[in-house]
């Protein structure tokens, strides 16, 4: 039987799933994360301009393009989002 027609009919708990290996980043979030403050500087430079003015959509091109490869390495679909401070406070659980 040609190979090709077997793997076809193998049942589909026998195939494997590709893994996905990005070369050359190896911590995507750190990668990421020293891209933020150009972010914060597109993001200021589009408050400077007229609102979706030519200017402004190239700007806003520019973020759009990082938050996208962002999602893409991180897995994370809001690697930018403003995220709160958390607190150090954390319950005393040994004297209860």
């Amino acid at each position: 039987m040609n190979k090709w027609l077997a793997r076809a009919a193998a049942p589909p708990q026998c195939l494997t799933m590709a893994r996905v290996r990005y070369l050359g980043v190896s911590d995507p979030a750190a990668v990421f994360e020293t891209f933020r403050p150009y972010r914060e500087r597109l993001i200021e430079l589009e408050l400077r301009c007229a609102p979706f003015g030519t200017e402004y959509l190239i700007l806003n091109a520019a973020k759009a393009a990082l938050d996208a490869a962002a999602h893409y390495f991180t897995g994370d679909p809001v690697f930018y989002a403003s995220k709160p401070e958390q607190s150090s406070w954390r319950p005393n659980r040994g004297s209860q």
